[in-house]
């Protein structure tokens, strides 16, 4: 069996990081080579790490002085031996079996990407969610016929990737930069001949909790971020001639991205931030028509277009109400299970 590389992004997650581990080591598949790359961390993460890399060989702890989570996927990528490698991050968990069926989807298929579906854990509420790609499934697919491959998601940590097709791209992550996987999946998947997406039961779970980066109320650096990592993908496409191609899904990507998914962050937290419109004014200002892309009436769910909705007539207060209002709602039949 292929050595599979886990790379295991670190940083002041003391709560969530065993857990994270017991997932790995515990996999069905057994040759694997695990990097716990600790990002500077100031709580006891390290030496929690440190100590399992004391009870299995196949555990490798990187100390580092922080640079932020680009930096760590980078670092992955230089240390990473395996024929095939897979992003986790410390704060979540994967099936037991996840390496297992996507190690045997990638040799099956001979793919460069194994896509697989992941779960959404709320941890305040206990909700959780499935997402499922909206592609052909167990099957080989290529982005040049299939270009919906490119809104997939964003995320890095539901695929496994081959790694000398990594490695022949070139591709690194942006330092000192958040939203690093929506900077560089769209590149990667484009670069890829052979993908497959494997419809099974999810192999990965995200865990939401106030201290992740989708929580984060850094509002402004959020807006840089986002904003550079569409003006990235936007020149990446532009220098190998792909923008008009894939111009739908990169509308797409922006939209979703750099003007829905922010905008009900700051809505959530600071409808009055006067930093509230400044994701439409980026977005728009690129693309006129993105709440018209193809792809929000086949993607986005009900409730999703409801609030697409009350975006456009500018009932924000409502939006904010309508969050809380689910938040505790979960929370209570959370409470009466």
């Amino acid at each position: 069996m292929p050595l599979v590389s886990i790379i295991v992004a670190v940083y002041n997650i003391e709560a969530y990081i065993e857990n994270c581990i017991k997932s790995i080591i515990s996999q069905t598949a057994e040759n694997l080579e695990i990097l716990l790359i600790d990002d500077g961390s100031s709580d006891k993460s390290g030496e929690i790490c440190d100590r399992y890399a004391g009870k299995d060989s196949r555990i490798r702890v990187i100390h580092k002085k922080n640079g932020g989570i680009a930096d760590v996927r980078n670092v992955g990528l230089k240390e990473a031996k395996g024929e095939y490698f897979l992003y986790v991050d410390g704060d979540d968990y994967i099936a037991q079996n996840c390496v297992e069926s996507a190690l045997d989807c990638a040799e099956k298929y001979q793919a460069d990407v194994v896509i697989f579906d992941y779960t959404e854990v709320e941890e305040s509420t206990g909700r959780t969610d499935r997402f499922s790609m909206p592609v052909s499934e167990n099957t080989l697919l290529d982005p040049k016929e299939q270009p919906s491959l490119l809104v997939t998601t964003p995320c890095l940590w539901n695929k496994l990737y081959r790694r000398s097709f990594w490695n022949k791209t070139g591709i690194t992550f942006p330092a000192g930069r958040h939203y690093e996987d929506l900077t560089v999946t769209p590149m990667v998947l484009a670069n890829a001949g052979r993908i497959v997406y494997l419809n099974s039961e999810p192999l990965y779970y995200y865990v939401l909790h106030d201290g992740s980066i989708m929580h984060s109320r850094h509002f402004e650096k959020n807006l840089r971020d986002r904003k550079a990592a569409i003006d990235d993908i936007l020149q990446y496409f532009e220098s190998r001639k792909l923008r008009e191609f894939y111009e739908t899904e990169l509308e797409y990507l922006a939209f979703e991205h750099a003007y829905f998914v922010p905008t009900k962050e700051v809505l959530y937290y600071e409808p009055d931030s006067p930093l509230r419109d400044s994701f439409a004014e980026y977005v728009f200002g690129k693309f006129p028509d993105a709440d018209r892309n193809e792809y929000v009436g086949k993607l986005f769910s009900k409730k999703d277009r409801l609030i697409l909705r009350l975006m456009q007539k500018k009932h924000f207060r409502m939006i904010m109400l309508l969050s809380k209002l689910r938040k505790k709602i979960d929370m209570f039949k959370r409470k009466a299970e």
